[in-house]
């Protein structure tokens, strides 16, 4: 049983968020019920990484050249103030793609929505942006190793 509470992106001290933890979470989004899902078409779970990539992209790349820390801080805080909106809409936009069905399956499964959402539900500030993309990167990595287990298991 995958307990959603592992996944804490305040703190930067948590040394398996990107490997241990993020390999069960990818598991728990892979299989239901011990048999992998035939829900989480691949291109939607690439789809929300790739639109958190960018939201994390325009809050934290905004050129930053000879200014103060201080000031770097402040931009990236009102950059993040500015795009918060969009990125916890996106949590809307997974619960659409868990309604939709393809070929008799959502496109997401309820596992997939509950960790993206766990993640979304923590992005507070920019850092906390910038550990929820690398978090999902990581699910990413390990969810497809484990569609690439099936894919062997046919041949």
């Amino acid at each position: 049983m995958f307990n959603y509470e592992d996944i804490d992106l305040s703190n930067d001290k948590n040394l398996i968020i990107f490997s241990d933890i993020a390999e069960k979470a990818a598991k728990h989004i892979y299989y239901e019920n011990n048999k992998p899902t035939k829900s989480n078409k691949s291109t939607q779970i690439r789809k929300f990484y790739d639109e958190l990539c960018m939201w994390e992209n325009k809050v934290n790349s905004i050129n930053l050249n000879s200014i103060s820390k201080e000031e770097k801080e402040q931009k990236r805080k009102d950059s993040f103030q500015q795009y918060a909106p969009f990125i916890y809409m996106m949590k809307a936009k997974v619960a659409y793609s868990q309604a939709r069905k393809s070929g008799g399956a959502t496109l997401v499964n309820e596992n997939f929505s509950q960790v993206f959402n766990q993640c979304i539900n923590q992005i507070k500030d920019h850092k906390t942006l910038r550990r929820a993309k690398l978090f999902m990167e990581a699910v990413m990595g390990f969810y497809k190793l484990e569609e690439s287990k099936k894919g062997k298991q046919n041949d």
